[in-house]
């Protein structure tokens, strides 16, 4: 059987001497045989976890535990704990804020804090550790839960050094709020059962790697194996079998969760769970690399540019994944670890070979290979995180790394798969890539150079809903609404029961000012869908506020926090909402929970700003003073942009002070969506009159204000950003 023993590799590499640094070859495929054909895969079966196949298959069970993929993901318990408590904190300094581990009866938590002048504690919020990713072998990232919903926490531990910022964190601090996605735990759950359209928030979660990851939905197999049911053909078609698969087949059962590129893109009408054992992994997702590059931790990518594997790629018997990770076996030990090597590279053969090189004394017999020519290599996205190179190849020196490229339509990104590198339907992909791309770079130019690719690429099909969605979605951010809605209606034509669809379409709808109906029913469909999308209905809450119908705007928020208690922002714009009804007692409560939240947010209530209107006419605007306005965590420093409430002579509204020449101001939705966009300044204030784009007065609730300072060419330099909140009073 493929997966029992040691796989003889019966072809010598192609390679020289052991003193010469060398170039990765392309990434190779090969022959794509037709893959035989499983029931349990070409027809809806269900999972049933590790317990069904440990009853009659104890042994590999048994063995399979000892892998770091069974270990992958599990609830975190005092007793596998390997952490210790964190006494000195760790500063994240772009937020200001510290973190640190402590140790309550047995449970660890992590807690945030700010200190003030004089080293005075402003804010402290803690959440517990409920669950681990990651065996340990490299690091551990955790997981809390709110009713249902994982969101990972800032600190990782790493085995080699202790703990440390989870990656992405230094530098960009999600704080409590980055939720866990699918495609993450696709990767270290066997299938857990996700909520509807809710990412984060699953009805089980099962913990590590499992059995049915590599083999498919296990039910048909158990059913008819426990009931004696006489087998269809000569091998057992009930549940694949990764042995009977073809060589492409078999890479693609690893490379589900051991590619990792810049952008991986779900094919149309694809998810993070689509994919089963014995299917194309080519039809499940369009990968994207950056100039040429993957990452390290793609090992069976970078086995395919080893010379090994181009050399035995067409054999009966070829250098793959499992030669080496069988799962079915316990994890090798070094002598182990040589043998696929040694059945080429016998150490006689390397000595004759050697006799005269200074390498000689490191090709013993007891030597080491695995440690040499696939060294650990440090993966720039996992700090403190280093990986054996699947690359085999000698190492004497670091190869040379490709350049990145600057522009999108200079090869920003690049295809992964061959089908996405010519044709209709590759730029289609090419362009969702590059959206995608954009939108996780914060990178504008790039993002509109996307979705005019994709827009063109599309020529005005309106089926691929996947497609069309996306493209609203850049054009939404880019503030185009009539190309939103033009991209947005066949998204939601297509499938009109996905929430996400239906919020966007709604928001453009609003933004162009279209028939109140229409955008509650969207919003209303969108939450009949999922009604735990709290975020959604906290926006439906802010749209219902800005009608005037308090009442059930009121109802909305309060449902949306039960739902998602650290939803910050719906508890701030429930404050506006109560204070517009005179509930200062209740908007202070709420404001309080915003604060505590994220602090930063009082800077929100100093002042709060009241604008009172009459129709569409704003009649007066003015500051309006809190109980929370001495909790402010950002001091303002000499010649930080300021604001101040500037009404009279006719004209109400606030003023931008300090802001430097060339220098801009958007205002924005607490989710980025923009609302007004100022004039460039020439050293004098910048005057905001509370209208939207649309001319129309805004609605309570917060919203951000941004400062784009420019150089002297005119380019970005830095930016600033600014806190505002609104009461708004109709007469």
């Amino acid at each position: 059987m493929f997966w029992r023993g040691v796989v003889l590799l019966v072809l010598a590499l192609a390679s020289t001497g052991c003193d010469r640094a060398e170039q990765p070859a392309a990434s190779v495929a090969v022959r794509d045989e037709p893959s035989p054909s499983f029931r349990n895969v070409d027809a809806p079966t269900a999972y049933v976890g590790d317990s069904a196949c440990a009853s009659c298959h104890a042994t590999e069970a048994s063995v399979y535990r000892q892998h770091y993929m069974s270990q992958s993901f599990h609830k975190w318990a005092p007793g596998t704990r390997v952490e210790t408590p964190l006494d000195k904190p760790l500063l994240n300094t772009a937020s200001g804020y510290s973190y640190s581990v402590v140790d309550d009866k047995g449970q660890l938590y992590q807690v945030e804090r700010a200190i003030g002048v004089g080293a005075s504690r402003t804010h402290e919020l803690r959440r517990r550790m409920d669950y681990v990713m990651g065996s340990g072998h490299v690091a551990r990232t955790y997981f809390t839960e709110e009713n249902g919903r994982l969101f990972q926490l800032p600190l990782t531990w790493y085995r080699d050094h202790g703990w440390d910022f989870s990656p992405g964190y230094a530098t960009s601090n999600g704080r409590f709020d980055r939720v866990l996605p699918d495609r993450c735990i696709a990767c270290h759950s066997s299938y857990p059962k996700p909520a509807p359209y809710l990412e984060g928030k699953y009805a089980e979660l099962r913990p590590g790697i499992g059995c049915e990851r590599c083999h498919g939905p296990g039910a048909l197999h158990v059913k008819e194996r426990t009931t004696a049911v006489h087998r269809d053909s000569a091998f057992d078609r009930t549940i694949v079998n990764p042995a009977r698969l073809p060589l492409e087949r078999r890479m693609d059962v690893c490379e589900q969760c051991h590619v990792h590129t810049a952008v991986s893109v779900p094919r149309e009408g694809k998810d993070a769970f689509s994919y089963m054992p014995s299917q194309p992994l080519r039809d499940q997702w369009a990968f994207f690399k950056v100039s040429g590059g993957i990452d390290i931790v793609s090992h069976a990518d970078r086995l395919r540019q080893s010379k090994c594997f181009i050399a035995t790629r067409n054999t009966a018997r070829p250098l793959e994944c499992a030669t080496c990770h069988n799962p079915h076996q316990p994890p090798p030990v070094q002598q182990a670890r040589n043998l696929p090597c040694q059945s080429c590279h016998n150490s006689a053969a390397l000595e004759k070979r050697l006799a005269s090189s200074a390498s000689l004394k490191d090709h013993a017999a007891s030597s080491d290979c695995v440690s040499c020519h696939m060294p650990k290599v440090q993966e720039r996205a996992v700090p403190h995180g280093s990986f054996t190179e699947h690359w085999i190849r000698v190492a004497s020196r670091a190869p040379t790394k490709p350049t990145a490229a600057t522009t999108f339509g200079n090869g920003l990104i690049e295809p992964f798969f061959e089908r996405d590198k010519t044709g209709t339907e590759a730029e289609v992909y090419r362009g969702m890539g590059g959206i995608l791309y954009a939108t996780l770079n914060t990178n504008g130019g790039v993002l509109s150079e996307a979705a005019a690719a994709l827009d063109r690429a599309l020529g005005g099909d309106t089926t691929r809903g996947d497609a069309n969605f996306l493209l609203g979605v850049a054009y939404q951010q880019l503030g185009k609404t009539d190309d939103a809605i033009r991209a947005l209606e066949p998204a939601v034509r297509s499938d009109s029961n996905r929430p996400d669809r239906l919020r966007a379409l709604a928001q453009e709808y609003e933004r162009a000012g279209r028939a109140p109906a229409d955008i509650s029913h969207l919003y209303q469909r969108a939450l009949a869908q999922q009604p735990a999308l709290a975020w959604v209905r906290a926006d439906y809450a802010t749209w219902l506020q800005s009608q005037g119908m308090r009442t059930d705007a009121e109802k909305a928020y309060r449902a949306a926090v039960a739902e998602q208690p650290s939803l910050t922002t719906a508890w701030f714009n429930l404050g506006t909402l109560l204070a517009e009804e005179g509930k200062a007692g209740e908007a202070t409560n709420a404001f309080r929970a915003a604060v505590h939240l994220d602090p930063s947010l009082a800077q929100a209530l100093s002042p709060l700003i009241e604008v009172r209107t009459k129709g569409t006419v704003v009649t007066d605007v003015r500051g309006v003073a809190s109980a929370l306005t001495a909790a402010t965590s950002q001091l303002m420093f000499p010649g930080a942009v300021q604001l101040t409430v500037a009404s009279g002579n006719g004209s109400h509204g606030i003023a931008f002070l300090n802001v430097p020449p060339r220098a801009s101001v958007r205002i924005l939705k607490p989710d980025g969506t923009l609302v007004r966009a100022l004039p460039a300044s020439d050293g004098s204030p910048l005057n905001w009159d509370l209208l939207g784009d649309t001319g129309n007065p805004v609605g309570g609730g917060l919203y951000r204000a941004q400062i784009l300072k420019r150089d002297a060419s005119g380019r970005p330099s830095t930016q600033q950003f600014l806190y505002l909140g609104v009461v708004r009073r109709p007469e």
